[in-house]
């Protein structure tokens, strides 16, 4: 390099495992609406920074969603937030479409979408029409990636209702609790839709969680405190909302998975403290 010559860097933006809709929206207004579409992608465990770097440290690496970062909005008790809205304020602050988008983002990441505006299947083909109108085979290409999604979403549902009918249902101080076990997890559907106001799950990579309704009076915080009395190295996180416990994700992989099993776990929510 010549003296005095300068040096382009490469803006990085990075994201968490396994993304979820707030994740790739944020990085979706970031290449659109800041120029930065030729951005290097990386992705990290949720919570985590590239290189273990503080989040914001490099003006060009930005984190979204993950790195408690200024596009990070865990840290924040607040159902307004989203990383996309964090985004969204940053980029483009008056722009109504943008604005319509971050408030459906927010409210699906924090559970509260009712009749919210994000697009179905249909509307998806709608959009790409308008983007695409003179190229109808630019609008196919488009949709076999959804499609091959879809298929993809449709054969793990299939999946999950199969486990499901060997599923541990249980009393809890809460009311109803069902544990399941598959190698995908567990619905927070089928769960809810028989009843059940949490429920407890191993995937299979070692993953275990509890997920309680969003709007029910669960506080997983004593739960918390007898896992880490009875499953001393495990890696054990309680979300802020209280209602969500996690040993591992596909998003974030535990340092310590838990030793428990299913019906151990399913114990510890019943109040049985036989450990």
């Amino acid at each position: 390099m010549l003296k005095g010559e300068r040096v382009e860097m490469t803006a990085v933006i990075v994201g968490h495992l396994s993304p979820d809709l707030d994740c790739l929206c944020a990085i979706w207004m970031l290449r659109r609406w800041k120029g930065l579409d030729h951005a290097v992608l990386r992705f990290v465990p949720s919570g985590q920074t590239l290189n273990g770097a503080p989040a914001d440290s490099d003006p060009q690496i930005m984190h979204v969603d993950t790195g408690h970062g200024r596009f990070d909005h865990h840290g924040a008790a607040d159902h307004s937030l989203s990383a996309t809205e964090l985004v969204r304020r940053a980029v483009q602050a008056n722009e109504p479409v943008l604005k319509r988008i971050a408030q459906a983002v927010t409210q699906l990441d924090h559970a509260l979408a009712v009749g919210g505006t994000a697009p179905d299947i249909c509307d998806l083909i709608e959009g790409y029409n308008a983007l695409y109108p003179q190229s109808p085979e630019a609008v196919a290409l488009a949709m076999f990636a959804n499609f091959d999604a879809w298929y993809a979403h449709e054969a793990k549902q299939v999946r999950l209702e199969e486990a499901f009918v060997q599923r541990l249902e249980f009393e809890t101080p809460w009311g109803l609790g069902i544990a399941m076990e598959s190698d995908d997890g567990a619905s927070a559907r089928l769960a809810y839709g028989a009843g059940a106001v949490l429920y407890a799950y191993r995937d299979g990579k070692g993953n275990m969680g509890i997920a309680a309704k969003s709007r029910s009076a669960v506080n997983l915080t004593p739960v918390l405190h007898d896992l880490k009395r009875i499953d001393l190295e495990a890696d054990w996180f309680l979300h802020p909302s209280k209602r969500l416990l996690l040993c591992g994700t596909p998003k974030s992989p535990p340092r310590a998975p838990s030793k428990l099993s299913l019906e151990q776990l399913a114990g510890v929510l019943r109040g049985d403290h036989l450990f």
